[in-house]
């Protein structure tokens, strides 16, 4: 040991920093539980991967043997579990399930917020241990692996089969409240289908971006019904959805938003699903084969006031059902009709109802406020503003090519001084194309633009 070391060991500086630190780790119990808790639950920190890791306050539980005890003994600290990596060799299975068993125990008889990495879980292992800990969950996350760069592990990694998924989510869930399962890969069973109803009477958020498990709730009562749902997404996959759904007509008064992502059963979904106080819609349905003419019987959205809409350059009679959607949502207050494809083609660039009058005024969604619009022309824009004096806001995904400026300086400043227009009648928006070189700057309010639009939107010029 060096000379300088030994001289701090015998110093009163090393006596004063003993004390100072030694009154930290001694605190009672009921100054330090309170902290960790803090701690705890604060949503910036987060579990690692490995089920080694999974504690959030595993750098608390490394600082002292004491700090360590009083985790390990707090049940309140243990209700957020994280399954990220299961055994990677199969002779340390046992071993990893009597850590998995230990990591429920800690937490007691508490309620569960319970989060598994199926590409490293293996479910038919772990299987007895969750269904005896599944109607504790609240919250329940199935999610897929993330990538890795360890090898042995990528090479282990697991492919869950759709049955066992299913059995796991029949368990009874008494308490939970919310559902989330990202997109996963699960092996295909031929011979397995077939509907997955939840046994959930308290469940609040259902949200499946797996088109191999499309769970639906279990109604109770007669007529059937479930009152605490508020948002239900799925992504059908094109498959057969109705197939999984309720055959008889299920009550959902509770329902507020509603998702439905790559399935053509929307008219069907909608009249298998009452949802009287519906407020957002989504469909998310670009390729579907829509029907030329809607004839399934569809209810009125009294109450829905968001409604989205995502296209596909490839969409095919869309626009009669567009129309006969908006006939029956009357109250809308926020129009999305986007592309989740950057094409500069859109079959249908502005729809018909929009435009729609009956003696001067809007005959379809009067109250709107809100539209975000895929692809439109500034003048398709000025048309809606005059038919719609409601209208607050307005935005473009893409504008028509014919808004981007390339010619001369004075069809540029017949341009700003359209979006000027516009602009002092409602906020309105559209996308900064900039790739275009030596021309002015793309349509912001420049110096120099000259020109007004009088109050019918017709240019007049000030030179």
């Amino acid at each position: 040991m060096d000379p300088t070391t030994l001289s701090w060991l015998h110093s009163p500086a090393k006596s004063t920093w003993s004390a100072s630190t030694s009154n930290i780790y001694t605190l009672p119990i009921e100054l330090l539980c309170p902290i960790f808790l803090y701690l705890y639950k604060d949503p910036a920190k987060h579990a690692t991967n490995g089920l080694r890791n999974t504690h959030k306050l595993t750098f608390i539980m490394l600082v002292c043997k004491h700090w360590k005890d009083i985790v390990e003994c707090t049940p309140t600290l243990w209700t957020d579990i994280w399954l990220g990596r299961g055994p990677v060799l199969t002779d340390a299975r046992d071993g990893w399930i009597t850590r998995l068993e230990a990591l429920f125990e800690r937490s007691g008889t508490i309620p569960l917020n319970l989060t598994i990495t199926l590409g490293f879980v293996d479910l038919e292992d772990a299987r007895k241990v969750l269904l005896h800990h599944l109607p504790r969950c609240q919250t329940l996350v199935l999610q897929p692996s993330e990538v890795h760069t360890d090898w042995a592990l990528s090479t282990k990694r697991l492919h869950q089969r759709v049955s066992t998924v299913h059995d796991i989510l029949s368990s009874p869930f008494p308490i939970l409240q919310k559902i989330l399962i990202d997109p996963i890969y699960l092996k295909v069973e031929t011979n397995y289908g077939g509907p997955l109803q939840l046994d959930a009477p308290n469940l609040r958020f259902l949200s499946s971006y797996s088109p191999h498990i499309i769970p639906f709730v279990k109604a109770y009562g007669s007529p059937p019904a479930h009152d605490c749902l508020e948002s239900f997404s799925i992504v059908g996959g094109w498959g057969n959805v109705m197939e999984m759904l309720p055959l008889t007509r299920v009550a959902l008064p509770g329902l507020r938003s509603l998702s439905l992502t790559q399935t053509e059963d929307l008219w069907n979904i909608l009249q298998v699903l009452e949802t009287p106080n519906l407020e957002c819609l989504v469909v998310d349905c670009g390729l579907a084969d829509w029907p030329e003419e809607v004839n399934t019987p569809t209810p009125v959205l009294n109450k829905l006031r968001k409604l989205s809409w995502y296209t596909d350059p490839d969409a095919t009679d869309e626009g009669a059902n567009i129309h006969h959607l908006l006939q029956h949502c009357p109250n809308i207050e926020s129009f999305s009709y986007l592309s989740n494809e950057d094409a500069d083609v859109l079959l249908l660039a502005l729809p018909d109802p929009l435009t729609e009058t009956r003696d001067g005024s809007p005959r379809l969604c009067p109250k709107l406020r809100r539209l975000h619009l895929a692809y439109a022309s500034f003048e398709q824009v000025r048309e809606l503003v005059l038919i719609r004096p409601a209208l607050e806001y307005v935005s473009l995904q893409r504008r028509k090519p014919e808004d981007t400026v390339t010619r001369s300086q004075a069809v540029w400043h017949e341009k700003v001084d359209l979006v000027r227009w516009i602009r002092s009648k409602v906020e309105f928006e559209f996308d900064r194309d900039r790739k275009y070189v030596g021309v002015p700057s793309d349509l912001e309010e420049a110096e120099g633009a000259s020109g007004i639009l009088d109050s019918e939107g017709s240019s007049k010029s000030l030179v």
